[in-house]
């Protein structure tokens, strides 16, 4: 899913994710809860974070390790169909 991004989203991806590592409530990603729903595909208990005005990421917290596991990422319009939006 990564690779299939365009190069400059990946760049600043990979920034995000440094920031995030760093302090995962910075407000600059804009951290939120999503919601469980039965028309999303997302795993119970994520997460999303902004990774550009037009990308999203989104992770869950593995409760074994305490470790933020992202994985999922991609537009936002990707990001409403993943999570059941549309």
């Amino acid at each position: 899913m990564f690779d299939k991004l365009p190069a400059n989203i990946q760049e600043i991806a990979k920034r995000v994710f440094e920031r995030f590592c760093q302090d995962p409530a910075c407000p600059t990603l804009e951290h939120r809860r999503l919601k469980d729903t039965d028309k999303g595909r997302h795993r119970e208990g994520s997460f999303k974070v902004s990774v550009t005005n037009r990308y999203r990421a989104i992770y869950v917290v593995d409760r074994q390790t305490d470790t933020n596991v992202w994985y999922w990422i991609g537009s936002h319009e990707d990001y409403n169909n993943f999570v059941g939006r549309v």
